[in-house]
């Protein structure tokens, strides 16, 4: 059975203006971290990550996301296409590049966003505009990584001696987090409907701009981040304490 139409979201300034804020910042932290550590090229990165953001906002802004009376569905493209991406940037030579240049307490840091994110969504689940099993309310905890990070990258400022064991146990729940995100996503996509066809349980807000930044930006940024994390734990020997030369 087809699955029903599904309007758009009703408007809500702060989930609305959260989840746009949000995305902006970290593609633009994006882009210091690549022209910090990585100028040679800092400039195709940049053009990359904002033409990314420019296609997938369009095709929200236009529709095209909407349309699920297509074979496939944009919707699914879209999940497959952030997934492959990610894990694809992130085992490439760009994702090696990165691994070696950027110092671990900044591929920690970049991870904090999901700290606020996750308010922003408790309060989309809460309103009906996003399911609520994609919240902290429902089986969503990524709000722990986002503190972990934030409490880790102000430890490892301040030369504090965290074992490498811990970020290894942080950089898996980061990961288990976000694999449970993507299930729960599927479940939720209105060509699964696993919760029902209530539009309430129906995850099609980020069919539309500017909530496609969700999974476009936000989750893209997280799961790559965590593969270039993975290689630079995998390939360097860093020793703790993480002082201020690692940073």
């Amino acid at each position: 059975m087809p699955p029903p139409p599904y309007p758009p979201p009703t408007f809500d300034a702060v989930s609305a203006v959260g989840i746009a804020v949000i995305a902006l910042a970290v593609s633009g932290g994006v882009m210091w971290i690549w022209h910090r550590y990585l100028p040679a090229t800092a400039t195709r990165a940049t053009i990359v990550i904002g033409a990314w953001m420019l296609l997938t906002g369009t095709l929200a802004a236009t529709g095209v996301l909407s349309r699920l009376d297509l074979r496939p569905p944009p919707a699914a493209l879209l999940i497959a296409g952030v997934l492959a991406l990610a894990i694809g940037v992130g085992l490439s030579p760009i994702g090696r590049a990165l691994a070696a240049a950027v110092p671990l307490t900044t591929l920690v840091e970049l991870q904090v966003f999901r700290l606020p994110l996750e308010g922003v969504m408790h309060r989309a689940g809460e309103i009906g505009i996003m399911p609520p099993e994609l919240s902290y309310g429902g089986y969503n905890f990524d709000i722990v990584t986002g503190g972990l990070a934030l409490a880790l990258g102000l430890a490892l400022q301040e030369g504090v001696r965290v074992p490498r064991a811990v970020i290894w146990a942080w950089n898996l729940w980061g990961l288990w987090c976000l694999a449970v995100i993507a299930a729960i996503a599927v479940a939720t996509s209105p060509m699964v409907r696993a919760f029902g066809d209530d539009p309430r349980h129906v995850n099609t807000w980020v069919l539309h701009l500017p909530y496609v930044w969700l999974p476009a930006v936000l989750v893209m940024v997280a799961l790559a981040g965590h593969v270039v994390l993975t290689r630079k734990l995998l390939t360097t020997a860093e020793p703790a304490p993480y002082t201020s030369s690692h940073r």
